[in-house]
């Protein structure tokens, strides 16, 4: 990747031209995307979520805290947190490909999915949402590789919503960057949430840190038609409410009154 499209690429992802230029010049202009990623959230210069300064809030069915450890390197975008009331709702990081193969039932990409996911968290107010997605599926369909609805990628990126990930053709073969390893880098490092029915097990193993917020911030998914739902508990019964586990300050539960039996 050319310079020029590495710039593009961070920039999309809501990095200074600054920080880019930083990183390229102490890891060379022949540095793998892969690298730059890694350096820039080690060495990102946004505050840590522990030096918010706000005490937890602790709830039943509410709290999803971060502990210390994995509170390292975690910034919050400077512009969701300008924006009022949407700050208090967690980044989206969606998994683009997870989705849109849901959608198509295994057997078509359908790029139609990705679309009512997002439009499912901008209905509710979230304002950093990301959907990332190999850039080989700008490619023409092909019989083995069906895509429906192309267009719907188009038009996300040009929403600057969708990023897509590297891939370049050795000797007439593509060469594909591991769009997974995206996607948990940049959901950690934004503290937010990543959709995907994945479990991402392999990445799980390389990072314990990444382990803890993979299994506290994954949010999985059914479509029923047209129709986007992830469940209402996404860490089991005992855990928070799905409004809750979007949430950077979750919120009590209501009190649940009954009736007296003796009373009058």
């Amino acid at each position: 990747m050319e310079r020029q499209s590495k710039m593009e690429f961070f920039q999309k992802l809501g990095y200074g031209r600054e920080d880019v230029v930083r990183v390229l010049g102490k890891l060379g202009e022949d540095a793998l995307v892969n690298d730059m990623l890694q350096e820039l959230i080690q060495t990102g210069s946004r505050p840590s979520a522990h030096e918010a300064g706000a005490a937890p809030l602790l709830v039943p069915r509410g709290s999803c805290g971060t502990p210390a450890s994995a509170q390292r390197g975690l910034g919050v975008d400077p512009e969701e947190r300008s924006r009022g009331p949407a700050s208090s709702l967690r980044p989206i990081v969606i998994d683009g490909s997870n989705v849109a193969m849901s959608h198509g039932n295994k057997e078509a990409f359908s790029c139609r999915g990705i679309q009512l996911a997002v439009d499912w968290f901008r209905d509710r107010g979230h304002t950093y949402i990301k959907v990332f997605v190999p850039s080989w599926r700008k490619e023409p369909p092909r019989s083995d590789a069906p895509i429906r609805e192309q267009h719907v990628l188009e038009e996300l990126e040009r929403q600057a919503v969708l990023v897509y990930t590297p891939s370049r053709k050795v000797s007439g073969k593509r060469v594909v960057c591991y769009d997974d390893r995206y996607i948990v880098k940049v959901a950690y490092e934004q503290d937010g949430v990543i959709v995907s029915n994945d479990n991402y097990r392999d990445l799980q193993s390389e990072n314990p840190e990444w382990k803890w917020f993979i299994e506290q911030r994954l949010l999985m998914f059914s479509f029923v038609n047209d129709r986007f739902m992830p469940p209402d508990d996404p860490l089991g019964r005992w855990g928070p409410t799905l409004s809750n586990f979007l949430s950077r300050t979750p919120k009590p539960p209501e009190p649940s009154w009954q009736h007296c039996p003796y009373g009058g």
